[in-house]
């Protein structure tokens, strides 16, 4: 029997480029970039060079979703479609924000890398049903579905197992031999499999002709699959949600906004399962296969009123966010697709990932898109609060908090234009030098009222934040030897120098770690966020101070540092003060 023929993988690997030329061309020169971004500095495909990594990643799924394409043109081979797409991709990337080198970090606008995950999940979708956009075969497109995620499987399993035979060689190695190898190099070999390994493996096995592949086969681990699991989840997450909805008629109350995710969880346990038995679903021997799914698809339905009705509670009392914008899509799509399970008679599964395709990049522009649509809905909010807020002389908390957290959410979207007709004047033209958590404050401020701010119910905790007012953001290392820059919120953060960093709110400290995780330094905080709670906090709004008074020192037999926050943010409840979260320059040096 022969197991390996090293003329059998070359001809694979050869007739897998010469199918997908574009997209391995672009595998490899990734992978050789990132590589050489990992030997420059391994942060920086994180941070200065993230917009180029991530639209490596993106063209992956869109250049072999456009080869899929292409093939059903027998006569033809419209090629220029690569090339169209392929610009597209490149193009992408100059849709993310410029780095602010002198700064170190992005915008605060986040709407760019959400238009981004759009297009990433559209990729994605687009391999579902490529191949099949002008033809259509129930059977070959449940063999493909089935190649693809073997592909996957197979892929991954190879990948991984040639990743993990070199790492214990390379370990070997450095260990018999004391041939000294660099960490980072362990990070561009798993680069070199993910890239280029996994990308190959994946292609060299589908089938030329895939819409003619029509032999089925529906073997007895994917009956046991869907009967023994798959179903009893389903109809363990229906006997939760009708139970529920016991509860809410029982008790008259509202639902709650996570039963949204669950339904949503169910929907696509569901759509699952459909796809899987689509095929045999009215000739399969087994009766719990031919009758599941439609009845599971009724008992969906009352359902969907929980879901819509949850949703609205959240948009009627907050308005639309890109979150909510996003969950009302699903609630249509799943709406859409089980009245097209139960309504329609040729059932073609295509049509779900098409649609959902189309609603993802359909929602990342234009006026009707996710962004403009919130941007519009969060105006319409504070629109809302500010009539109120002129007509009385005094403000519930929740109701300010509701305020600045809306003239925020359209300051980190540069959208402040869109409170100008609603207040009569431009903040970003007003206060040019506010701070981002401040403008709230400055906004109402300029109202020329004096309110007066009265605690309400859910009014828990009072929130403290500091920055500095150095907004050229220098820092000097005089002193020192070294310098770290980390944003810490209750994950650990590596320094350039192997120190790990990890705010604890615990007992308000900041702990720095050698890289075994051995305790270098617990660097008490108590003391330093009392004193600006009592000498410079005004509950609830944000203060800069200078940078004298935002930084603190430690020291041990061998160590010195010295932490300069940029920003430091806590809470108080219950008289009791904790750390939320920070982002300072560490820097610190050894003593003789």
């Amino acid at each position: 029997m022969k197991f390996f023929s090293i003329s059998e993988l070359l001809s694979k690997a050869k007739l897998a480029f010469e199918r997908f030329p574009f997209a391995i061309i672009w595998a490899i020169i990734s992978t050789i970039i990132t590589i050489i971004l990992v030997e420059k500095d391994s942060d920086s495909i994180f941070d200065e060079y993230v917009n180029l990594s991530i639209t490596m990643v993106l063209g992956i799924s869109w250049l072999i979703a456009t080869q899929f394409y292409i093939e059903q043109f027998k006569k033809k081979n419209p090629w220029w479609i690569k090339v169209i797409v392929l610009l597209a991709i490149i193009g992408s990337y100059f849709l993310l924000p410029e780095y602010d080198i002198e700064n170190h970090h992005y915008s605060n606008d986040d709407v760019p890398y959400i238009r981004y995950v759009l297009f990433l999940v559209a990729g994605h979708l687009a391999l579902f049903f490529a191949p099949f956009i002008t033809v259509w075969h129930a059977k070959a497109y449940w063999n493909y579905l089935m190649d693809m995620f073997i592909a996957i499987a197979r892929s991954g399993f190879f990948s991984g197992i040639l990743y993990i035979g070199l790492v214990i060689a390379m370990t070997a190695v450095r260990a018999l031999f004391d041939v000294y190898i660099e960490d980072q190099r362990y990070g561009q070999l798993f680069i070199l499999c993910l890239g280029i390994v996994n990308t190959w493996v994946y292609l060299s096995d589908f089938p030329k002709e895939i819409q003619h592949n029509i032999h089925l086969e529906f073997n007895k681990a994917i009956e046991v699959l869907v009967k023994f699991i798959l179903i009893p989840l389903t109809l363990l997450y229906l006997a939760i949600l009708y139970a529920y909805v016991a509860k809410i008629v029982i008790q008259w109350e509202l639902p709650e906004g996570w039963v949204s995710y669950l339904i949503s969880a169910l929907a696509l346990l569901l759509f699952a399962i459909q796809f899987i038995i689509h095929p045999v679903r009215l000739t399969h021997e087994s009766r719990l296969i031919r009758k599941f799914t439609p009845f599971a698809f009724w008992l969906l339905l009352p359902l969907l009123i929980l879901l819509y009705i949850a949703i609205y509670t959240r948009v009627a009392a907050y308005g639309i966010t890109e979150l909510r914008y996003f969950l009302i899509i699903v609630a249509i799509f799943i709406t859409g697709s089980t009245l097209y399970f139960l309504f329609s008679k040729k059932k073609q599964l295509r049509f779900l990932p098409l649609a959902l395709a189309i609603f993802a990049l359909m929602g990342s522009f234009g006026f009707w898109g996710a962004f403009s649509v919130s941007k519009r809905s969060q105006a319409g909010q504070l629109k809302e609060l500010y009539n109120a807020f002129v007509k009385t002389d005094s403000i519930a908390q929740d109701d300010k908090n509701r305020f600045e957290s809306i003239t925020d959410y359209l300051n980190d979207r540069d959208a402040l234009e869109e409170l100008t007709p609603i207040i009569g004047f431009n903040p970003e033209t007003a206060f040019p030098n506010a701070g981002r958590w401040e403008m709230g404050d400055k906004i109402l401020d300029s109202l020329g009222f004096q309110f007066k701010v009265r605690e309400t119910s859910s009014s828990y905790s009072q929130y403290h934040s500091f920055s500095t007012n150095d907004k050229n953001n220098t820092r000097s290392i005089k002193g020192y030897e070294f310098m770290d820059h980390s944003h810490f919120y209750y994950y650990d953060n590596e320094g350039r120098e192997g120190f790990n960093y990890n705010l604890n709110e615990k007992d308000n400290s900041l702990l720095i770690t050698n890289k075994e995780g051995l305790s270098i330094i617990k660097i008490d905080l108590q003391q330093f966020i009392e004193n600006l709670n009592n000498n410079h906090s005004t509950p609830n709004t944000y203060r800069e101070l200078p940078p004298e008074l935002l930084s603190i020192e430690a020291a041990t037999d061998s160590l010195a540092f010295k932490v300069l926050f940029n920003d430091i943010n806590f809470r108080e409840t219950n008289d009791k003060l904790i750390l939320s979260g920070a982002e300072a320059y560490i820097l610190y040096k050894k003593l003789e």
